[in-house]
């Protein structure tokens, strides 16, 4: 069982009253309480003030409320993994005596934004995640604390607990939290670095992610391609579709960068017809060389604009007109419900926009260098581009050791 006693070091007039926690045996914690008395006016067996007049009587009560509070603060803290140090106490002490004062950033939603305004390099998509996780907050706030601001010293592995819980009775994944939770884990960073203090837990927080089997890679072919092409359809919106469908195999855009291109960018270039756009995702600016294939799909001008809702339902219709029907494990909603079921489906039911990027990324690996796709389709690192494709470092073994048999030919 913990223990306090108060003790003096020193025989000046205004002697500084220390507290001394034993928690167990080896870890006993000391610090000044902020308290000052006069060695005559103190008992040493007792360890308390001599309780002769008004004033040291006061001095006494303030001692004695010191060690309810500290206590209190142990038990609500012991079943919690809090680490117990010498700060802690400090903290402890600091809070008794109303010295913790709560500065802008250490509210930690002003934290957020601070963290956005002076952050470089930060994506849109980075910036939207982060805004969302100030959302999240002010949502918990309201929710579960009434209102009442999270401070970042108050972030600690119960306070992630909850949080997780929380998200997760909002139906969402496992990876997604974690996303949010490796967002917070930077901002707290961040204001730690800015002299707002932490909770002693916070090193301990790490970020969350669920192990799951890897999902098939849904691409559609160069011959499922061709099937699209020459598929007999009648509807003018599956003819457009279709062009918007082809198109995006071709270039290797997110739907929400396909879908918006205009004539405007279309450019010719020393003879050299090109695609020109800043991706609305990264911020980044491409331009993207059209293969003759593109250049035949948009001779006769661009499809015409429809919805992402639109482009997926009639993408879904189209491949099935051209019986692309292989069986692929995939997701896909069942009676329009809002989670995605796991199955073993024909190819043209789990088709949506995401198609068109993956498979220009994966029908055009190994003929095109990997960094000018990778410039393409936006993926910042080569692991990542490999593993969007179900690639791993192994292909790369295997693609030199074609080149070494085709130079080997050559020699003979």
């Amino acid at each position: 069982m913990a223990t306090i006693k108060y003790l003096l070091q020193s025989e000046r007039e205004n002697s500084n009253i220390y507290i001394r926690y034993s928690i167990k045996k080896g870890l006993v914690l000391k610090r000044k309480t902020g308290l000052v008395i006069n060695p005559s006016n103190w008992s040493k067996d007792k360890g308390l003030p001599i309780q002769k007049d008004q004033e040291l009587k006061s001095l006494k009560l303030k001692l004695d409320k010191l060690s309810i509070f500290v206590n209190d603060a142990y038990n609500n803290a012991i079943d919690k993994g809090i680490e117990f140090t010498g700060d802690w106490l400090q903290h402890q002490i600091d809070l008794f005596n109303n010295k913790v004062v709560v500065v802008d950033l250490d509210i930690l939603t002003n934290s957020i934004e601070f963290y956005i305004d002076t952050s470089d390099k930060l994506t849109r998509g980075s910036i939207k995640n982060i805004e969302n996780l100030k959302k999240f907050i002010i949502n918990y706030e309201q929710d579960c604390l009434r209102g009442k601001k999270i401070l970042i010293r108050e972030i600690d592995l119960n306070f992630i607990d909850v949080f997780k819980k929380y998200h997760k009775g909002k139906g969402h994944s496992i990876n997604y939290i974690g996303t949010y939770i490796s967002i917070l884990r930077a901002v707290i960073n961040k204001a730690s670095l800015n002299g707002i203090p932490t909770h002693p837990q916070f090193k301990q927080i790490k970020s969350i992610k669920e192990v799951k089997e890897p999902d098939e890679i849904i691409i559609l072919t160069p011959e499922e391609q061709e099937l699209i092409k020459n598929a007999e359809l009648v509807r003018e919106a599956h003819i457009n579709a279709r062009k918007w469908l082809l198109l995006g195999c071709l270039i290797g855009q997110r739907a929400s960068d396909l879908l918006n291109i205009t004539e405007n960018n279309i450019k010719t270039i020393k003879n050299l017809k090109v695609i020109e756009l800043k991706q609305k995702k990264t911020g980044k600016q491409v331009v993207i060389a059209l293969h003759p294939k593109a250049l035949k799909i948009i001779e006769d001008g661009l499809p015409y604009k429809i919805t992402l809702e639109h482009f997926n339902s009639y993408s879904k219709e189209v491949c099935k007109e051209a019986k692309i029907n292989k069986l692929v494990k995939g997701k896909m909603r069942i009676d329009d419900k809002r989670t995605l079921t796991v199955g073993t489906y024909e190819k043209w039911q789990v088709i949506s926009s995401h198609v068109c990027r993956r498979s220009f990324a994966t029908n055009f690996y190994g003929d095109i260098p990997t960094s000018i796709l990778m410039n393409t389709t936006g993926h910042t690192t080569e692991e990542m581009f490999l593993k969007y494709i179900g690639k791993t470092q192994y292909d790369h073994a295997f693609q030199m050791h074609e080149y070494f048999s085709k130079l080997a030919e050559l020699e003979k």
